[in-house]
């Protein structure tokens, strides 16, 4: 469940879906369809609060989920990286 702003580098915390913007990030590219039913859809979605919203996007680069600047095109390496599949 979504609890705080996505944004590892922000603590504001998660009360209202009407603010910001909310993020349903499907599985790995490659990934076969049932991949969906093992987990719950609350798994694949993110939060970012409306300050974030406003400069930042979440995406999909290879096994990592990363925050990025809006109209830049993410990479892993040069970006806050939320999640890296083992």
């Amino acid at each position: 469940m979504v609890a705080k702003c996505a944004n590892p580098q922000c603590t504001r915390k998660f009360r209202q879906l009407s603010k910001g913007r909310l993020f349903l990030v499907p599985p790995e590219s490659g990934s076969s369809e049932l991949m969906w039913g093992t987990n719950n859809l609350t798994d694949y979605c993110y939060w970012l609060c409306p300050e974030c919203a406003n400069q930042y996007t979440i995406g999909r680069v290879d096994s990592a989920l990363v925050v990025s600047r809006v109209g830049i095109q993410p990479r892993s390496s040069e970006h806050d990286v939320l999640f890296q599949a083992a």
